[in-house]
């Protein structure tokens, strides 16, 4: 009798932890894509962590382009927004042309710049390239829309987590990842961006004053001044559920315009096998930006 009784207290046990087990799981990837294996690249396999989504957006300019500038002022209305602006991560990449070379120029510029027309066949200057999947198609005040869209308020499926010992002509970038799906060929990209760098830019006049500003002591923001290992990203490799990776002390050198680390940011964002950005953080030099749960 008593080991009856045993047996049916083990099953009911067994049971109630497969139920619960179950439950745990999701048919999202927090991404939008409706299951785990809605963008080709998940296994399927989930927890129930979702982490704070950011959107990401490359910006290809020059100081020579005319109408580069309201891309510029698009983003700094972006992320003046009250309910989104701080959900926004840019970067500029800036690239010149013979007759016109660009000062904020760097050789992983322009190998980016060589992708973006090569991968996803965007020509002509300017242009917004939103989590390396949409480009920003009218990157003017009226359409800041199509940048707010590309955030999910339920959130990610990974995780990122930024701290750095820097100077200002370089140093370490420590990136941490936490996923709460399994992935396959993904991959990590750091970079270092500078604020506040002044420089001449060439103004387009427009009645609306989108180009205010543009001249000889242009205040160009989120420039891109290094990149940690390769442009084009770093590989991460395969995940699953529930892992946290680390990629200590990933080593960094640039040149700064302004002697003044206060400038100075770090982005990192993870890409899956299609190039699509699945997260992006972003932290100021020298300070710790914790995994920023959802629930």
């Amino acid at each position: 009798m008593k080991k009856r009784l045993f047996l049916s207290m083990l099953l009911a046990a067994t049971i109630g932890v497969f139920s619960i087990s179950c439950s745990s799981s999701d048919d999202g990837d927090g991404n939008g894509n409706g299951n785990g294996n809605g963008n080709g690249n998940g296994n399927g396999n989930t927890t129930s962590a979702r982490y704070q989504h950011k959107v990401l957006i490359e910006d290809a300019t020059g100081t020579w382009c005319q109408y580069c500038p309201r891309v510029s002022y698009a983003i700094q209305k972006s992320k003046e927004n009250a309910n989104h602006g701080n959900k926004v991560v840019a970067v500029a990449i800036h690239a010149g042309i013979p007759q016109y070379p660009d000062p904020m120029q760097i050789p992983a510029g322009v190998t980016l710049d060589n992708m973006f027309t090569q991968s996803y066949g965007l020509t002509g200057y300017p242009f917004g390239l939103i989590n390396r999947t949409n480009k920003w198609t009218s990157p003017e005040n009226n359409n800041l829309a199509q940048v707010f869209n590309a955030i999910n308020q339920q959130g990610s499926m990974v995780g990122v987590k930024i701290s750095s010992s820097l100077t200002t002509t370089g140093g370490t970038i420590s990136a941490s990842f936490k996923f709460s799906q399994g992935y396959e060929n993904l991959k990590y990209t750091i970079y270092v961006i500078e604020n506040g760098v002044v420089t001449p830019q060439s103004p387009q006049s427009n009645s609306t004053g989108y180009f205010d500003g543009a001249g000889a002591n242009f205040v160009h923001n989120d420039v891109l001044r290094g990149v940690s290992g390769t442009a084009t990203g770093n590989t991460l490799g395969s995940v699953t559920a529930g892992q946290e990776v680390v990629k200590g002390d990933q080593s960094i050198t640039y040149t700064l315009f302004n002697n003044d680390l206060s400038k100075v940011e770090v982005v990192v964002f993870v890409t899956d096998s299609s190039g699509k950005v699945l997260n992006v953080q972003s932290a100021h030099a020298n300070q710790t930006v914790e995994y920023q749960v959802l629930n």
